[in-house]
């Protein structure tokens, strides 16, 4: 388990907010667990995030910058994150039959 400090940042790139610590495993997982932090930080001071920036800090090396995730919350529409972007895809063609059909030979009449 590493330590690591979310970072809100605003639309210009600017840190917004106060720094938030997290013990986890991997950045992911820290913008999971302090997300929700992360939001009421940012609507206590009235401040908006467009960016976590992450950093994992080393006792020896100091902090180092490991990510930079998209906030996306509960409530937040196609806009708010990446999912729901794409335009739908069409629905795939029919297969092709199996059925196969020829003419008849034509036989003289007996």
């Amino acid at each position: 388990m590493a330590r690591y400090e979310l970072i809100p940042h605003d639309g210009a790139g600017q840190p917004c907010g106060r720094p938030v610590f997290v013990t986890a495993a991997s950045p992911g997982e820290a913008v999971t667990i302090g997300a929700g932090t992360l939001r009421r930080v940012t609507a206590r001071d009235r401040t908006h995030a467009e960016l976590y920036a992450v950093y994992r800090h080393r006792r020896v090396r100091g902090r180092r910058l490991v990510g930079a995730f998209l906030p996306d919350g509960p409530g937040d529409g196609p806009g708010g994150g990446l999912a729901g972007v794409r335009e739908p895809r069409r629905p795939l063609p029919a297969p092709p039959s199996l059925r196969a059909e020829a003419e008849l030979p034509a036989y003289p009449d007996i």
